[in-house]
């Protein structure tokens, strides 16, 4: 977590302890995401089918030069583009995790234990070429400087103190009363706040928040670009979890608030562009009976390989995929061998947030 503001104050960064039933987002903000993520479930209900599948990791290509040393750029990109996949699985794996824990125990709020916390920070940093020591709680101090030369040092000390309240985070997660949106912003600030881990909190804890969300039942799969919007309102998004260490919460809830209803609209709009293009593509397959098989999986996943259609569709995929391919409807995937694409939808699926849809 990098902050940005203004000032010459250095101050201790204090961690946000709510109560079991505390409220901090404001009821328009809290009526605005909650319409936004509606519209979102219903067009993934129209358009997709497990909407796990089109979840994207996205690329981080900020890189300390002091790890890549001697490492060519094809090289450098292979690390970037591995990292990636790590974050994308451990990303399903926590998801997964959260919704087997709502089958299992309806009656609870699926959370991490400190254990498995730490744990999942390790697969989410798995081959990140700026972490070469991997996951885990820290095991010092934790200092943030912002570009004003404002330092802000985080007031909870590693050790005993740490793991804390990293349980205390736990029981909170499990135990509180507090509506479902203001449950997520608070474990994702709370968890902030406290920054168990030397590296990566941010990412860990936007994950969390979306696993929240999809735990609570308003969001169908990890749709929502959270990072994305927060590079775009890095200033603003920091000065929120400073004001709620401060204890000023309802300014961060607000803003939780309009990073969900933001991406939720932005994620709305494309999955509504994706649909449109798998209609087009059914028009110009003409009608064929296996065509129209082959691409109707295309609302299950961007992507579809020959040996993964047998079983699926009623007759031998490969002499449809050959047609697709030659028609130009179907082109390999550039990253998956083997696996034929829409040309279109990885460069509508890949966009980020804030990009212009369709």
């Amino acid at each position: 977590m990098s902050f940005h503001s203004s000032g010459p104050a250095v101050r201790r960064v204090v961690p946000v302890v709510p109560p079991l039933d505390a409220e901090v987002v404001p009821a328009a903000a809290r009526t605005a995401a909650g319409t936004a993520l509606a519209a979102l479930d219903a067009a993934v209900r129209r358009h997709l089918g497990d909407p796990d599948l089109f979840h994207r990791p996205r690329y981080r290509l900020k890189m300390h030069h002091r790890h890549l040393a001697g490492l060519t750029g094809d090289q450098v990109t292979a690390l970037v583009a591995a990292a990636a996949e790590a974050r994308a699985s451990a990303a399903l794996v926590a998801v997964h995790s959260v919704r087997a824990e709502r089958a299992e125990r309806p009656d609870r709020r699926p959370c991490f234990t400190p254990e498995a916390l730490a744990e999942l920070h390790g697969m989410l940093v798995a081959g990140d070429p700026n972490i070469p020591d991997g996951g885990g709680f820290r095991r010092g101090g934790s200092r943030v400087d912002w570009p004003d030369g404002r330092r802000f040092v985080m007031a909870v000390r590693p050790g005993g103190e740490l793991r804390d309240h990293v349980r205390r985070w736990y029981e909170w997660g499990t135990r509180t009363t507090s509506p479902p949106l203001d449950a997520a912003a608070l474990g994702m600030v709370r968890l902030l706040t406290i920054h168990p881990f030397p590296d990566a909190n941010g990412r860990t804890a936007r994950l969390l928040a979306e696993c929240d969300l999809v735990g609570a039942g308003l969001l169908p799969g990890l749709l929502l670009d959270i990072e994305g919007w927060v590079e775009r309102h890095r200033a603003e998004h920091d000065e929120a979890v400073v004001a709620a260490a401060d204890g000023h919460w309802s300014v961060w809830g607000e803003l939780f608030a309009r990073t969900v209803t933001d991406t939720a609209r932005h994620r709305t709009a494309t999955v509504e562009a994706y649909g449109a293009l798998i209609d087009r593509a059914l028009e110009h397959a003409g009608g064929g009976a296996a065509e129209t098989a082959v691409l109707t999986w295309l609302r299950a996943g961007p992507a579809v390989s020959a040996d993964w259609l047998r079983g699926r569709v009623p007759h031998d995929p490969a002499p449809a995929l050959d047609r697709l391919l030659a028609a130009g409807v179907l082109a390999p995937h550039p990253r998956l061998p083997g696996a034929l694409v829409h040309p279109g939808a990885l460069a509508l699926l890949d966009a980020p947030y804030g990009s212009p849809v369709g």
